[in-house]
């Protein structure tokens, strides 16, 4: 996907869609944004980093953001894509399996966007849950992005343009992980669950499988931005919505928190 897709990155980790590319990837980072005040003197590890979309986005903001990954390829590209930037604070390296080559506590906040699904194992799952609890220093932040079953977790073969198999596990299981790491769940919220972005998409598709023109073509870009816009005030209804199975919002935010070392109240 990534060879595809060279000059458009994002179609390589989202979707081949460009306008819900740009709605998604503005949705995460303001979720990211408002659970965790990101500050100068910050290390970042982004586990899981692809084509480099998340540390790219951290590197203006802190002091050092280190992007793994299991493919020397997405490594390449988000290496790729630094230096053309001109970043400086960023870097990017393969992974070599557990444990991760960090010391305990190295990090202010270790961010994992749609990567342990893949990871189809549940006792390589905890592992590595483990792992990324140790390198987070006692006040340190994980956030957390994946996608959710509703009730017994789901085996994919493939995701629809993407190939590989992937576990859909429940809300439950992901935060009983992190908090039997010590970690104490700061924030859970819904993902790209806007309630105007998503019937846009759903009229534009209507449309183009009829073959008849987009009525609302000229106003995509403002549409993705209202869409953003609004979602702090719509994110509240849409997760009781969705804890009530009234709307399908299976992307869901966690952001954990490790207590200070002399923290006893989480």
């Amino acid at each position: 996907m990534n060879a595809r897709h060279h000059r458009h990155p994002l179609r390589a980790v989202i979707s081949v869609d460009d306008l819900n590319n740009a709605y998604i990837d503005g949705s995460q980072k303001r979720l990211v944004s408002r659970a965790v005040r990101l500050e100068p003197h910050y290390s970042v590890l982004d586990y899981g980093c692809g084509v480099g979309r998340w540390t790219l986005w951290f590197a203006p903001q802190v002091h050092r953001v280190v992007g793994v990954d299991l493919s020397p390829k997405m490594v390449e590209a988000a290496r790729q894509a630094a230096d053309e930037a001109g970043i400086q604070n960023a870097e990017h390296h393969a992974l070599d399996g557990m444990p991760l080559a960090f010391e305990d506590g190295v990090f202010d906040l270790v961010n994992a966007v749609w990567v342990l699904r893949y990871i189809v194992d549940d006792d390589e799952l905890a592992r590595t849950v483990e792992e990324i609890c140790r390198v987070v220093r006692p006040g340190g932040y994980v956030t957390l992005i994946e996608m959710i079953a509703k009730n017994e977790p789901e085996f994919k073969e493939h995701e629809g343009d993407f190939s590989g198999a992937a576990v859909y596990r429940r809300l439950e299981q992901y935060r009983s992980l992190f908090e039997g790491c010590g970690m104490a769940m700061k924030v859970s919220a819904v993902s790209s669950a806007s309630p105007l972005y998503w019937p846009f998409v759903a009229v534009r598709d209507a449309a183009r499988r009829r073959g008849l023109p987009d009525p609302f073509s000229s106003l995509a870009s403002s549409i993705v931005s209202l869409s953003l816009a609004g979602e702090s005030l719509t994110a509240g209804l849409m997760q009781l919505l969705a804890d009530r199975d009234l709307v399908r919002c299976r992307h869901r935010f966690l952001c954990f928190k490790k207590p200070e070392d002399d923290d006893t109240g989480g």
